[in-house]
């Protein structure tokens, strides 16, 4: 039995980068990579940043098809909104020029009744996008489902056309084959212990192999992606609807005004880290804040009931969030503040320059939240999918020193903190990190050991 398969799969809840992780392996020259089967849907994108800086968003076409000679596998567990596709199929027109997309014959279509059956239905957090409705009426054989028809190079097989076709790359003893994850592990139906701020679906590498018709026994590695501080979608909807979209688990609610604090100095972020700071909040500062900031954002930092908000509770963070929010609104991700005294800990950054690291979902444009790390449920989804390797990426919001920065381990100036955290997930999970992602860009990353182990037989 041939071991070629390499799953890559999101450790958290979504948005570790697994996009990153699949580009660069397969542009990894040193490996032959045959194919990459997704089972994915339109609710979570998949962003690849070329070492130019060029991003591409995936959704269900496999991220694998930036290399040139991989064949392309939509399996069955994938669901395809029609309209989506067609944007995201000229938009990877670049990197797919004339090859197929080899889509499985079960593979049902998204229709508008399926997205608004979701929104009259679902309260506990959701993108929408007709996925879960979907794969109910997939799972009780309803007579109004359709199924995807071919599309330009992206065609139908019948399922023993589709496998026949996977398992030649399978059965390839110097190949490999990749399974690209979507979601993550805290999102999945039954096990993350999130329900019911969950995905549709479960998520582990047991169900890409089986969505994909796949044995276990195939499986030669699970690289599991992961962030210093995990995030979870907005409460909030584009259209300023609050939803209830869940924690993380013991992880404590952070702000992105002290990610981007602590970043700069290479600290952990806590309670009460911004009260050590000289300031120079008033009521009329926070007034004119206020007057700048866009409603959704008010309701974002303040909640459902924002207009009730007193002016003389507002906290020094909140205060410094709604000028990040203000200035974020301006499109503006380095600013000055006004609020705050920031010493001096890079020459090269300005006086009171603050670098705003926060992120926006793919799919919904809207702000993510983001948390401190639960290592108890880390250290479940590792036993769960036993992965071989994790890949941190995210690094920089450890220390804003290694943004962009690639290079080797052994080579880099760690402080006792970094080394610390880092010691620290290994001895919790029992599992090695390989590699530290250090930016979005393919190739931003910092290698400690060669992630690809060899094939098989």
């Amino acid at each position: 039995m041939i071991k070629n398969v390499i799953s890559v799969i999101d450790g958290a809840a979504g948005s570790c980068g697994k996009a990153k992780v699949i580009g660069e392996i397969a542009t990894d020259k040193s490996i032959r990579l045959g194919a990459s089967v997704t089972n994915c849907m339109p609710n979570a994108g998949h962003t690849f940043v070329d070492e130019n800086g060029n991003a591409t968003v995936f959704r269900n076409i496999p991220v694998s098809s930036v290399n040139s000679t991989t064949e392309l596998f939509i399996g069955p567990g994938s669901a395809i909104d029609m309209e989506v596709f067609k944007e995201e199929y000229e938009q990877v027109s670049k990197y797919l020029r004339n090859r197929k997309i080899y889509v499985h014959e079960m593979v049902p279509l998204i229709d508008e009744r399926h997205k608004q059956y979701e929104r009259e239905h679902i309260k506990s957090g959701s993108t929408f996008k007709g996925c879960g409705a979907v794969t109910q009426e997939k799972v009780i054989r309803d007579k109004k489902l359709e199924f995807f028809k071919t599309f330009k190079n992206a065609v139908v097989c019948s399922n023993n056309e589709w496998l026949e076709r996977l398992y030649k790359h399978l059965d390839n003893p110097y190949e490999y084959v990749m399974l690209e994850g979507a979601q993550g592990c805290d999102l999945d139906l039954n096990h993350s212990g999130n329900y019911p701020h969950v995905t549709c679906r479960n998520v582990s590498t047991a169900q890409m192999l089986a969505d994909s018709g796949i044995s276990a026994e195939r499986l030669l590695q699970t690289i599991m992606v992961i962030r210093p501080f995990p995030i979870r979608i907005s409460n909030i909807t584009q259209s300023g609807e609050f939803i209830n979209t869940g924690g993380y688990g013991k992880g404590e609610e952070l702000t992105w005004t002290q990610i981007n604090l602590a970043s700069m100095y290479g600290s952990y972020p806590c309670y009460g880290d911004v009260d050590c700071y000289n300031n120079y909040f008033t009521i009329d500062k926070v007034k004119k804040l206020i007057s700048h900031c866009p409603i959704i954002y008010l309701k974002q930092l303040f909640g459902e009931n924002y207009r009730a908000k007193k002016l003389d509770s507002i906290t020094l963070l909140e205060a410094l969030e709604l000028e990040r929010l203000m200035y974020k609104s301006r499109g503006l991700t380095e600013y000055k503040t006004q609020l705050i005294d920031i010493p001096m800990s890079n020459s090269y950054f300005a006086p009171n320059t603050i670098f705003d690291q926060s992120e926006q979902t793919t799919v919904t444009k809207m702000e993510r939240r983001i948390f401190n790390l639960d290592i108890d449920k880390l250290k479940i989804n590792c036993k769960i999918n036993t992965p071989s390797d994790l890949y941190l990426n995210f690094f920089q919001h450890l220390n804003l020193d290694f943004q962009g920065e690639n290079g080797i381990f052994e080579k880099q100036d760690f402080s006792k903190y970094l080394r610390e955290y880092l010691n620290w997930i290994k001895r919790e999970t029992g599992v090695t990190i390989a590699a530290l992602g250090t930016g979005a860009k393919n190739g931003e990353r910092i290698i400690k050991k060669r992630m690809i182990k060899q094939i098989e037989s």
